[in-house]
């Protein structure tokens, strides 16, 4: 069976994104290194800060929080990781530069345990990052916003002069709901394409989950020349959940959302906003108003997005689509898309449900005048 003469109609579109994607997933060994990392940091963190009443903590936020990882193209497809560290004192109490001192202390000194792997240590302008072999770890820290309600947190600026408002577990519940809100379906059409008996949640992706990696890794491949351009994560995730209306088919809820994306966007006098929706009072485009070229990076990608996902429906076969796919989404996204296909055909074939259409080629599709059944196979090669 040549796969290259295979069309590549609506319904294999969405096996070969979905395929593609979930090669650029988290591995369990991954997630489970994460979790160890940032408890590991934790203890640090708490004997250090032993002396604070209240509750210290660290926690995962970003993309590992939400289920939409990626691997980053211009890190040998590694895995980047955003924690948060809050110490639970008042903002009167402390100024912003002492409180990342103390966090880059607590990072320091994790690094030099063996329990860490003896990870490279780097600061940057708001956080401190943790480096190992296929992964990257941001450690920002945090103090409670007493001023408000729930899961509020004071975050560090850039220059760490002043304290923003954030709230990154308000944030996850909210595009959690988003995800849900339309599509209960959604984790359960995936459950069936791995064809397994219990797929463990963390694992299991919605389509909304779905759509946002493939937007973000879309926009790591047109931006890999000049990473330090590419329109943020958290800007690009808030506006697909808030443009995504639902659906059960990938590749038109992604051709959906980015032709939505812009009337999320709200513009006045050359200042840019999108609330974060959770803590109204942060920002996500603020930095857009003194450096206009974020939104210029943002919609180029955005029409870039937009020409690939209606061209897919243009691609009449493998032939086309998958060296399409590459320039897009890169080669291991191709590589995953290639074998999540072979393997469905083959599943198909043996089950008796792959069938040869007079027009379109290789199908799983039930029985009928235009197909033909394509017949199985022994391991030693004769037909059964």
């Amino acid at each position: 069976m040549t796969l290259v003469t295979t069309h590549a109609m609506p319904s294999d579109l969405d096996q070969l994104l979905v395929g593609g994607l979930r090669e650029l997933d988290i591995t369990s060994v991954e997630r489970d290194a994460v979790v160890q990392r940032y408890e590991e940091l934790g203890v640090v963190l708490d004997e250090l800060w032993a002396s604070t009443r209240g509750a210290n903590k660290v926690f995962a936020q970003g993309s590992f929080m939400l289920g939409t990882v990626v691997r980053n193209v211009n890190r040998n497809d590694d895995i980047d990781i955003d924690l948060v560290a809050v110490r639970d004192i008042t903002k009167t109490s402390i100024s912003q530069e002492e409180l990342k001192d103390e966090v880059g202390n607590a990072v320091r000194l994790y690094a030099t345990r063996a329990v860490s792997g003896f990870p490279e240590v780097e600061e940057s302008s708001r956080c401190w990052t943790l480096t190992w072999p296929g992964m990257h770890m941001d450690v920002l820290p945090a103090i409670p916003n007493t001023e408000a309600a729930g899961d509020n947190l004071l975050i560090t600026d850039k220059d760490v002069h002043r304290w923003l408002p954030s709230n990154p577990l308000g944030y996850a519940q909210w595009f959690r709901t988003q995800a849900r809100r339309r599509l209960m379906a959604s984790h359960e059409m995936e459950e069936k394409r791995l064809e397994v008996q219990q797929v463990p949640e963390w694992r299991q992706r919605s389509v909304l989950q779905r759509a946002v990696q493939a937007l973000k890794r879309h926009r790591d491949i047109h931006f890999s020349d000049r990473p330090d351009q590419r329109p943020s994560s958290i800007v690009l995730t808030t506006l697909a959940a808030h443009a995504y209306r639902g659906g059960t088919d990938l590749h038109q809820a992604l051709r959906q959302i980015v032709a939505s994306m812009p009337e999320h966007l709200h513009a006045e006098a050359g200042h840019w906003s999108l609330p974060n929706p959770a803590q109204p009072d942060e920002n996500f485009t603020e930095y857009w108003a003194t450096e206009p070229q974020r939104a210029a990076r943002f919609f180029e990608w955005l029409d870039a997005a937009a020409t690939t996902f209606s061209g897919l429906e243009t691609k009449s076969g493998l032939d086309q689509t998958i060296p399409f796919l590459k320039e897009a989404f890169g080669s291991r996204f191709a590589t995953g898309a290639v074998q999540t296909l072979a393997g469905d055909l083959r599943s198909a074939r043996d089950d008796g449900s792959l069938r040869l259409h007079t027009n379109t080629g290789l199908r799983v599709a039930p029985d009928s005048a235009a197909t033909r059944r394509v017949r199985g196979h022994s391991f030693a090669g004769g037909l059964r």
